[in-house]
């Protein structure tokens, strides 16, 4: 019985020490490859330029974070923001989100007076998750607040 304690103590110290170790590494990578801009955003959505919002499958872009925000109201009848900024290679300058209003998805890349000139073959849910790669991160989210027909973005 002697012999048994002193070992179920070192086992214990080992399971503590590689626990320890493991959480520690977890806590320094930093898997959100989109720069953190601060953001604060007021939509009024009683004016006419965003009572259009008000219906369910719509979005509007705005100024702010690293490459604009896209607030939208999903299909499910929350309101979710995200920075426009790609999650893949999103140093790239034609890594920007648009939304194809035709299957309402994000893609990645930008209209032009030529029309949509792809920058990967990314594509996010409505949602901000990853629907088609190459991208393996989702969109940024920001925080909407609703208050009656006021939404507050912000991160």
């Amino acid at each position: 019985m002697k012999d048994f304690i002193p070992m179920n103590k070192t086992i214990l110290i080992l399971t503590a020490a590689i626990l320890a170790f493991s959480c520690k590494k977890s806590k320094s990578v930093n898997n959100d490859p989109i720069q953190d801009i601060p953001v604060s955003i007021t939509i009024n959505m009683s004016l006419p330029l965003y009572s259009h919002l008000q219906s369910m499958g719509t979005h509007v872009y705005e100024p702010g974070g690293v490459k604009g925000v896209v607030i939208v109201h999903h299909t499910d009848d929350n309101f979710y923001a995200f920075d426009r900024n790609c999650s893949y290679q999103p140093g790239n300058a034609c890594s920007k989100i648009e939304v194809d209003s035709s299957v309402l998805i994000f893609r990645c890349g930008q209209t032009t007076g030529s029309g949509f000139q792809k920058c990967c073959d990314s594509k996010f849910l409505m949602d901000g998750e990853v629907f088609n790669g190459p991208a393996v991160f989702g969109l940024k989210h920001y925080q909407v607040i609703r208050n009656g027909n006021q939404l507050d973005i912000k991160n």
